[in-house]
């Protein structure tokens, strides 16, 4: 596989909801669709079933009903996030889109549609039955989707200012976790070269959990090889080995480094498998103290 010389998507998937946590993800989006020049579209799904006790007069009648709703949130969308953006709306190149479907069907259609490199998302990252609801649409975003998701979650540090969306995004340090699957050599690629363009530190941590083949010595050579070929000699890079729970580790890491964001590499994998592996990726998604920035092998 070659390796990238750049992570620069030129367009850039918001799907938004209209609430406060999709304002922050857009705010996000915007930063990014700045950096790398690329167009930003804001997107809106929501998927409208009819009562399956409607005659056909009256189903016909609701639907054109919707298809005039559907207008009307065209315009409240455009509206919405020039108001939100203010003068940073009409230095990026804004697109904007509706679906009458499944938030995470129309999501990953529109990134297809869009070419999108990157999509930004939020999610609640809550616990327990509510995160099921809640977190629903953005942990299958990130399951399906075939470019990096970008996650924005409740009461983490930011990289940016979200109080002032023209001001320059503040990455300083960025953490990707590696356990030597494909998958997270295609994070750390993606970490490097975001690392590069930001100046920032690269912190690379390999946790050995019980049952690992590899031991510390030699997890911290491969990794150093790894980096070598990611070409990370114009960053700062720093390994840490560490023995322990993958997920918790990682987690304290990013707090203790103060990661501005984490990295993680996932396998794409059906939801049943996914909602009962209990992976390393969905727990850092949940539980990380920055955004996530997820990427598909």
């Amino acid at each position: 596989m070659k390796t990238p010389t750049a992570f620069h998507p030129a367009s850039i998937l918001c799907p938004v909801d209209f609430s406060e946590l999709s304002d922050l993800a857009l705010k996000y989006a915007a930063a990014g669709a700045r950096v790398f020049d690329a167009t930003l579209v804001v997107f809106h799904a929501a998927r409208f079933e009819l009562p399956a006790y409607f005659t056909s007069a009256q189903a016909d009648a609701l639907k054109r009903q919707r298809q005039d709703q559907q207008k009307q949130v065209k315009v409240f969308l455009r509206l919405h996030a020039r108001k939100l953006l203010g003068q940073e709306a009409g230095r990026i190149h804004l697109r904007f889109g509706t679906a009458d479907a499944h938030p995470v069907d129309a999501t990953l259609a529109a990134a297809r549609k869009s070419k999108a490199g990157l999509i930004v998302i939020g999610t609640h990252g809550r616990g327990g039955a509510s995160r099921l609801w809640l977190g629903s649409v953005a942990e299958n975003v990130v399951r399906q989707a075939e470019v990096p998701v970008f996650v924005v979650r409740q009461k983490q540090h930011d990289f940016i200012n979200p109080s002032d969306p023209q001001s320059a995004p503040g990455l300083t340090n960025i953490l990707c976790p590696v356990n030597f699957s494909e998958a997270s050599r295609s994070a750390l690629w993606h970490a490097a070269s975001l690392a590069r363009q930001f100046k920032a530190r690269l912190i690379t941590p390999c946790i050995i959990e019980p049952g690992d083949k590899l031991g510390i010595a030699e997890a911290r050579r491969e990794l150093a090889a790894w980096l070598d070929e990611t070409a990370t000699g114009e960053c700062d890079a720093h390994i840490i080995t560490k023995s322990g729970q993958a997920a918790e580790r990682i987690v304290t890491l990013a707090e203790k480094m103060q990661a501005d964001l984490v990295v993680m590499g996932a396998q794409r994998r059906s939801s049943l498998q996914t909602w009962f592996s209990g992976d390393t990726t969905e727990s850092v998604l949940r539980h990380a103290p920055a955004p996530v920035l997820v990427v598909p092998h």
